[in-house]
C-alpha cells in the first residue's frame, strides 16, 4: 500500500449528507414507479413515486411545462409526492430521476393524446456523469471503499470485477474529496498515481493511503477511477465513488475525523 505525505489546509466543511446516515444510501436504486394525478387541461396536481430507498436523491422536470417545472428532495422512505401542479403542452417532457450514491435511473415521458405515455428508461453513472445501460446497475461491477480512517491517515481500497479479456489489463487511481458546505471538493494533490491491478478476466483489488497531519472535523469520500488497458490504448473507463461494506473490518462510504 503506498503512502503520500500531504499537509494540506482545508477550509472548515459541512457534512454535505442529508437527514439519512451517508453509509444508508443505495449504491444504485431499483426500478421505482410513477403515478400521476391529472386533470383537464392537461394539468398534472402531483406526482407519485414509489419503490424509493430513504436517502435517494428524487427529482422532477418537466420542458415546455408551466407551473413548477424543476423540484427535487430526498426521499424518507419507499414513496415521495410531488405536487407541482404542472400545465402540460402537446411538446411537454417530463421526467422523473432517482439518484444513489453512484448510479441513478430516470424515466421520460410525453404527452400523447392528452395523457402522459413512458417514452424513455434511461440510467447514469453518477461519478462519470455519463449514461450507461441500464442491465449495468445489477451486474458485478467496480467498487471502492474507505478502509482507513483517522486523523492522520485516511485511506481507499477498491476491486475491478473478472469477465475481461486476458489480453487486456486494469489499472487504477485513487482520488480523495472532502465535504464542503454540501457539496464535495477536490482535495488539493491528494490524488495517487496508476497502480496496475492485473490481467482484466480476472478479480483484483488494490489501495492507497494519504497521510496527513493530525486533521479533524472534516469528512472525507473517495473516488476510484479505472482503466482496462489493451497494450498502451485505453478501451473502457470507469470511476466509483466509495461505498460500505466491501471488505471486513472498518469499511464506509465516507471517513469524518
Amino acid at each position: 500500500m503506498t503512502l503520500l505525505c500531504l499537509a494540506v489546509l482545508l477550509v472548515p466543511a459541512a457534512q454535505a449528507r442529508g437527514a439519512v446516515p451517508a453509509d444508508a444510501v443505495p449504491d444504485a436504486p431499483a426500478d421505482f414507479r410513477v403515478n400521476f394525478q391529472t386533470q383537464a387541461g392537461p394539468v398534472v396536481q402531483a406526482v407519485t413515486i414509489s419503490g424509493l430507498q430513504a436517502g435517494e436523491r428524487v427529482a422532477l422536470s418537466c420542458q415546455n411545462c408551466l407551473g413548477q417545472t424543476a423540484v427535487e428532495a430526498e426521499a424518507a422512505g419507499a414513496r415521495h409526492v410531488f405536487r407541482p401542479k404542472l400545465r402540460l403542452r402537446g411538446t411537454s417532457r417530463l421526467e422523473v430521476r432517482v439518484v444513489g450514491r453512484n448510479f441513478s435511473r430516470t424515466r421520460a415521458y410525453r404527452v400523447t393524446g392528452g395523457q402522459l405515455e413512458l417514452d424513455a428508461r434511461t440510467c447514469f453513472s453518477v461519478a462519470e456523469n455519463r449514461r450507461v445501460r441500464c442491465a449495468s446497475l445489477t451486474a458485478p461491477r467496480p467498487w471502492a471503499t474507505m478502509n482507513v480512517c483517522s486523523p492522520s491517515e485516511v485511506g481507499m481500497r477498491a476491486a475491478s470485477p473478472s469477465g475481461g479479456r486476458a489480453k487486456d489489463s486494469v489499472a487504477a487511481r485513487f482520488r480523495l474529496q472532502y465535504a464542503e458546505g454540501g457539496r464535495w471538493v477536490d482535495v488539493p494533490s491528494a490524488a495517487s498515481p496508476w497502480t496496475a491491478l492485473g490481467r482484466a478476466n480476472r478479480s483484483w483489488q488494490g489501495g492507497y493511503t494519504f497521510r496527513f497531519n493530525a486533521v479533524k472535523g472534516r469528512t472525507f469520500r473517495g473516488v476510484a477511477e479505472f482503466e482496462w488497458r489493451r497494450g498502451t490504448r485505453v478501451v473502457r473507463t470507469a470511476a466509483r465513488f466509495t461505498s460500505p461494506r466491501r471488505t471486513a473490518g472498518f469499511s464506509s462510504s465516507v471517513c469524518a475525523v
